[in-house]
């Protein structure tokens, strides 16, 4: 969960799964349509963390298997739907 600038907090990835499929599909957009939607970036700081390597290569290969092009967005996607859950309480 992030904050944005009016203390209002919300969660980027469910921002979007809330959005309608139709505003996101490219066939319908007109010129001069927004193609995409805009989402407030939360800010981010770079950390480093030692990961196994079995770990890292297992991320690799289901990030490659799910389309996700980066290993690394898909290991803070992981990491972000974990906290969310646990600061939820669900188990």
């Amino acid at each position: 969960m992030y904050r944005d600038n009016q203390a209002k907090w919300f969660c980027p990835d469910c921002v979007v799964d809330e959005i309608d499929p139709r505003f996101l599909d490219e066939t319908l957009d007109q010129r001069g349509n927004l193609k995409r939607p805009c989402v407030l970036e939360p800010p981010t700081k770079q950390v480093s963390i030692r990961l196994a390597v079995t770990d890292l290569e297992l991320a690799r290969k289901l990030a490659r298997r799910k389309g996700v092009p980066k290993y690394q967005t898909y290991i803070k996607t992981l990491l972000h739907e974990s906290l969310v859950k646990e600061a939820s309480g669900e188990r």
